[in-house]
């Protein structure tokens, strides 16, 4: 019953944000944060104990799928999918691990970015 609501949920915000560049979660946990300016959207997410080599960040066909291992060899670690449509830039992706906190740089393609048009007033 309740992953039924969250899929109307996800419904109700796809209409909402139809006409917006956005990012949807499929999984539902680990901490995160997306923001949005003119030029794309960052999107940090909080890897304490993670080493970066074990973190592995990959696109597949329209989603962004980031892949951590844990340090200590067991099976612990975590997987995170995010659906990017055609808002972005996938070539122009780019991450960092610094201090337990993974930021990833998600730029829009040119097509999707806000333009501004200079009128002259006379």
């Amino acid at each position: 019953m309740l992953l039924t609501n969250l899929n109307n949920i996800d419904d109700v915000f796809d209409r909402i944000f139809k006409a917006e560049p956005y990012i949807r979660q499929f999984t539902t946990t680990g901490t995160h944060n997306i923001e949005h300016d003119e030029d794309g959207a960052t999107l940090t997410m909080n890897v304490p104990g993670y080493n970066k080599k074990l973190i592995d960040v990959s696109v597949d066909g329209d989603s962004l799928v980031i892949d951590g291992k844990s340090n200590s060899g067991n099976p612990d670690g975590f997987t995170r999918k995010f659906n990017l449509g055609d808002t972005y830039d996938t070539d122009g992706i780019r991450a960092s691990v610094v201090d337990g906190v993974l930021t990833l740089s998600l730029p829009y393609l040119e097509e999707v970015k806000p333009k501004k048009v200079k009128v002259k007033v006379s």
